[in-house]
């Protein structure tokens, strides 16, 4: 059976791999052909147990792609690989021309509206979701779906989640009432998966996307930092405020927060306290 790297080769024709640093589930290289250059992301399946997870990233990227979303082409995708179109990484300089680009573009792609929440190709971000049947309000999905199996997963181990699961009826009710539509949104938008050309033209990579709340995005955006004040401006200019949302964001970047706690551990246990304590005072949750 020919190697991964063969068969990419078959179908390029005469072209070369260079390995690229960065990377913690995929090994990355740049391909080079006579003509152009490719970016490939290689999944061991030795040690990545989920054979979707190329189907998955592929499926969202595409999806994006039809969105109107500033996402790189799919050219080729096999069983543990997928080669994706070339982004020639621009200057610093450019990063404040790139986030008002981007915030006008995502707006423009958060109004467009999806007909139900779900999460269609599943999830691998910290707990490996199966695709999710459509949900008609915004509040059931997100406990459901996306709160729900980590608080289960992570109960166990930090009792402190227990106390949130007190709060499952207002933050339903809440999100039922607030949210609006659902749209397509990134899934994990954090500042490590925006990129910009040397025009200044922008780009989001490794999608985690599913039909949600479109400030979901945003609240993680704002949840780790690294996104000039460009970008946030420009967003709202463009999709309108949205009264709810300083309630929401600290909802929205629990289930991060927790994922992060999943991954990585203890370290991430002051930030969900943080975040927990702020959803317990929330004024827009009546219980």
């Amino acid at each position: 059976m020919a190697s991964w790297q063969e068969l990419i080769i078959q179908y390029f024709g005469q072209a070369t791999l260079t390995p690229l640093a960065g990377g913690s589930l995929a090994e990355s290289y740049a391909l080079s052909t006579r003509t152009n250059r490719y970016f490939v992301k290689h999944y061991d399946p030795s040690w990545i147990k989920d054979p979707q997870i190329v189907w998955r990233e592929a499926s969202a990227l595409q999806a994006l792609k039809q969105a109107r979303w500033p996402v790189p082409d799919v050219i080729l995708t096999h069983d543990s690989f997928l080669v994706l179109s070339w982004i020639e990484k621009g200057s610093t300089s450019y990063k404040d021309k790139a986030g008002q680009i981007l915030g006008e573009r995502l707006a423009k792609a958060h109004q467009q509206v999806a007909s139900a929440y779900s999460l269609p190709w599943g999830n691998g971000i910290g707990i490996i979701q199966h695709p999710s049947s459509n949900y008609l309000l915004a509040g059931d999905f997100y406990w459901e779906i996306r709160l729900a199996p980590l608080l289960k997963s992570l109960s166990s181990q930090y009792s402190l989640l227990e106390t949130l699961k007190d709060h499952e009826t207002p933050i339903r009710k809440f999100l039922n009432q607030a949210v609006i539509f659902p749209t397509l949104v990134h899934g994990d938008l954090w500042s490590g998966n925006f990129l910009w050309q040397s025009d200044g033209s922008p780009y989001v990579i490794d999608p985690a996307s599913y039909y949600g709340d479109p400030v979901s995005d945003i609240a993680f955006a704002e949840l780790f930092g690294g996104f000039p004040p460009s970008f946030y401006h420009s967003y709202w200019l463009t999709m309108g405020s949205d009264p709810h949302y300083p309630c929401k964001k600290p909802i929205y970047q629990l289930y991060h927060a927790l994922v992060h706690l999943k991954l990585f551990g203890q370290a991430y246990i002051g930030l969900s306290k943080s975040l927990i304590d702020q959803i317990r005072e929330s004024p827009c949750l009546q219980r």
